[in-house]
């Protein structure tokens, strides 16, 4: 209630930003094959070549996403190391403490879904994977005051727009996904707008995220051609 209450102008950097995330994310992504394992969850009904491209893409998303961000430090922790603005020491605890849950999650659905299904270019996806991870971590421990800020609020929003197809999946395998324990979207805006104080501050802020972004579409890109691949092949 407290944001009604204060001028637009005040929010507009924490609205802008948001509003980077909500057009740059990877929701739209990662929403298709969300609609796919909720159209294709009565196994009993299903044809022989959606019971292979099902588990296939439930093993990538695991998987991939785990070999991203299911290790310590992640993008929080890196970035938490940077940031000494008082104003993010609440926002970074619960940011912390929540992906704990959710890299639990990531390893316990890694163990589930079984191995992934091995594709023509293979190596070159596992090399590719190592490099994401590496500028992960560049991003979020910037010398570039706003940068690991960015990218770690950025990184918050944009998982919890794609944690629906998280919990598809995990269902998928007989898990009951905790409650997402991340910092809201109302209080990761604030802090946006908090931290974006000066114009160098919001410029760097928006680097790290729109960088952060990228990299993390590009995930769910490279999961969603796979299945993509698996779906042509059957």
């Amino acid at each position: 209630m407290d944001n009604l209450a204060r001028p637009d102008s005040e929010l507009a950097f924490g609205g802008a930003f948001l509003r980077l995330v909500q057009s740059d994310g990877s929701a739209s992504i990662a929403a298709p094959m969300q609609k796919f394992l909720n159209n294709s969850r009565e196994v009993h009904d299903l044809r022989s070549s959606v019971k292979t491209i099902r588990p296939a893409l439930i093993a990538d998303i695991a998987h991939f996403m785990c070999i991203s961000h299911g290790r310590l430090p992640g993008v929080v922790d890196h970035a938490a190391s940077k940031i000494v603005d008082e104003a993010a020491r609440v926002w970074l605890l619960q940011a912390i403490e929540g992906f704990s849950a959710e890299r639990a999650l990531l390893n316990q659905l890694t163990v589930a879904a079984g191995p992934i299904r091995r594709l023509v270019g293979q190596d070159k996806i596992s090399a590719l994977l190592a490099n994401q991870s590496k500028s992960f971590e560049m991003l979020a421990t910037s010398d570039r005051n706003g940068c690991p800020a960015g990218a770690a609020i950025a990184f918050v929003l944009d998982w919890q727009g794609s944690r629906g197809l998280l919990d598809h999946a995990a269902l998928a395998l007989g898990i009951e996904p905790p409650k997402m324990a991340l910092p809201d979207i109302e209080m990761s805006q604030n802090l946006a707008n908090a931290l974006g104080a000066t114009e160098a501050q919001k410029r760097a802020m928006l680097f790290g995220a729109q960088q952060l972004l990228a990299q993390q579409r590009g995930l769910w890109q490279l999961i969603a051609a796979r299945h993509a691949e698996m779906s042509n092949l059957h």
